[in-house]
């Protein structure tokens, strides 16, 4: 069986698919590795995904993106492995506290991937993320979300693909890239070119290798 690539655009893979020569498409079939486009999102990815594993086999997926980085150690460029990924707004308010599913009994947000088949190489650090629907772009909220969940990166699919691949037991790799510090919104500051070409670079090796 072969290995599925999951990326929520073609605009992140967009190096991989040129090294290997391949058309962007929102499925994509080759002899060693398949690649899937879900769209941005928890809800597409949800979607998208669960009919690929429902119509297709696999022996493990690897999910790729860019993300922002919560932690001055993990700069603009660096390539990280998201071991475990919280779905950070599933839950209620209760005025001005937070009460996680968890907490309510009603299910789990926390979803840490089954290990890969293979020891991920090149070796990267891993982090802990969140997914989110809106990426944090307000001190107050960004002060907010540190403090209940102190996570490391965040992005807006990684715990819908590992939540898939758990339901079938299924091997998972989330690889991401850091294209900005989670900090009040600054497009100047953003390095998503870089980020793109790091994480792409690291995934050719690696596909290339499987």
């Amino acid at each position: 069986m072969k290995t599925l690539v999951v990326a929520a655009t073609a605009f992140e893979i967009k190096n991989l698919l040129k090294h290997f020569n391949l058309a962007a498409a929102d499925y994509i079939e080759t002899p060693t590795f398949d690649i899937c486009i879900t769209g941005v999102g928890m809800t597409a990815t949800a979607f998208v995904l669960g009919h690929v594993l429902h119509t297709h086999r696999y022996k493990q997926v690897l999910n790729l993106g860019i993300a922002g980085s919560f932690k001055p150690g993990f700069k603009p460029g660096t390539v990280l492995q998201v071991g475990s990924d919280v779905l950070a707004e599933l839950g209620a308010e209760d005025r001005e506290q937070f009460i996680p599913i968890d907490a309510m009994g009603l299910g789990t947000s926390t979803y840490t991937a089954k290990p890969p088949l293979q020891a991920i190489s090149p070796a990267l650090p891993v982090v802990r993320g969140i997914t989110v629907n809106k990426v944090h772009g307000h001190q107050p909220s960004i002060d907010s979300i540190q403090a209940r969940l102190a996570p490391d990166v965040e992005s807006m699919e990684g715990a819908a693909v590992i939540y898939a691949c758990n339901q079938l037991q299924l091997p998972c790799m989330q690889v991401r890239c850091i294209s900005n510090f989670v900090e009040p919104r600054n497009k100047a500051n953003w390095k998503i070119e870089l980020a793109i070409e790091n994480l792409n670079n690291w995934a050719v090796q690696f596909l290339t290798n499987l």
